[in-house]
């Protein structure tokens, strides 16, 4: 599953827009592209703590890969960003989702693996086109009952957090509708 969930960029940035296939642009380039025909932003394995500023110049992008990095809060400024339909925030330093990202409408993946991230909330109904959602290796111990309304959820990744097993029952029910990953409930929470 991580090989598949990981090559969701890879996939993103071979799709056609028009007859142009899409260009990734690392944060080396960005000094020199054009704003409006930027598409695609890789800034995975740069250290960062923050969206460079830089950045927010790029209001067209539909995939923003921020893995691997060291990022702890994002901020409204997300919100140039309203035709976002890929983040990639997986291995950061995340408590918690930030809730800039629900005013992301167009989101249709969000990569949230291997950070600490403790809740699901309500928020999350929000995201009306979110079709794949990786959460796997958090702390998760909350999820909204409004996650499972979500219309066009097709991915839900919760491995390698610990259940009990009515949850467990609970989760594999609420979710027959799209493609659970789940490890088996654990004795040891009951």
């Amino acid at each position: 599953m991580k090989s598949i969930l990981a090559g969701i960029s890879l996939v993103c940035s071979a799709m056609l827009f028009g007859q142009q296939a899409v260009r990734i642009y690392t944060l080396a380039e960005l000094n020199q592209a054009n704003p409006d025909s930027v598409f695609s932003i890789d800034l995975s394995r740069e250290k960062l703590t923050a969206i460079p500023p830089i950045v927010y110049r790029f209001t067209q992008i539909k995939t923003l890969n921020l893995s691997k990095n060291k990022i702890e809060l994002l901020g409204d400024s997300m919100l140039v960003f309203s035709h976002l339909e890929t983040l990639n925030l997986t291995k950061n330093k995340l408590y918690a989702i930030p809730f800039a990202i629900f005013q992301l409408s167009t989101l249709k993946q969000l990569l949230l693996a291997e950070n600490n991230i403790e809740r699901i909330p309500n928020e999350i109904e929000q995201l009306i086109e979110l079709e794949t959602l990786d959460l796997y290796d958090n702390a998760v111990n909350f999820i909204s009952p409004q996650l499972k309304t979500l219309p066009k959820l097709k991915i839900l990744d919760i491995q390698g957090v610990m259940y009990n097993h009515e949850f467990h029952k609970q989760l594999v029910n609420d979710f027959r509708h799209c493609t659970l990953y789940l490890d088996p409930p654990c004795s040891c929470m009951d």
